[in-house]
């Protein structure tokens, strides 16, 4: 197996949490489940209960151990598809714009579209943003995160101090050279 994955843009990721997939291969070969992990860096997903791996941990003679289920990553370029809603099949997808310049999901075998799920907005703030409050005393208002407070410029830390105390330097350094 190839243990490099090819980059996917952000803007051509279509992989959510929450989104219903299809295991192309292993032992869950044919099986649809959620997606609960999503690793974009990796071009991994893990899927809940399947793909799953089981750890004994423990175990010595006295005792029998215990053992620990644990889903494997699963790779979205080959090991899932999507599944496309209308006949429940795995399906190829690729991004579309309908007629109100929106990008959607579309599945390629029926042209159906295929919704963003409500799993893919929770955070650990909010489980969806209509339900986020916004905390007055702690959180930082809009205005005052956008407003610029340092400007930029060619200067040391000593040339800095020294124009806030209004010296002027008139002397020149001789030239050095650091090769």
């Amino acid at each position: 197996e190839n243990a490099i994955a090819e980059p996917i843009q952000e803007k051509n990721w279509m992989w959510f949490r929450g989104d219903r997939v299809e295991i192309l291969k292993g032992p869950d070969k044919g099986k649809q489940g959620y997606i609960n992990f999503v690793v974009q860096e990796r071009n991994w997903v893990t899927v809940e209960g399947l793909n799953t791996e089981f750890e004994t941990i423990g175990e010595d003679a006295n005792f029998p151990g215990m053992m620990i289920k644990s889903e494997k990553p699963l790779l979205v370029t080959r090991d899932i598809k999507l599944v496309d809603p209308t006949d429940e099949k795995g399906c190829d997808v690729e991004w579309r714009f309908t007629e109100a310049s929106e990008r959607v999901r579309v599945s390629v075998r029926t042209g159906t579209i295929i919704p963003h799920p409500k799993k893919a907005e929770e955070t650990i703030d909010y489980k969806t943003r209509a339900d986020y409050v916004h905390n007055k005393t702690k959180d930082t208002p809009g205005k005052v995160v956008e407003e610029i407070t340092y400007e930029p410029k060619l200067a040391t830390f000593e040339m800095d101090i020294m124009q806030s105390m209004g010296i002027k330097e008139d002397r020149v350094p001789k030239k050095s050279w650091w090769y």
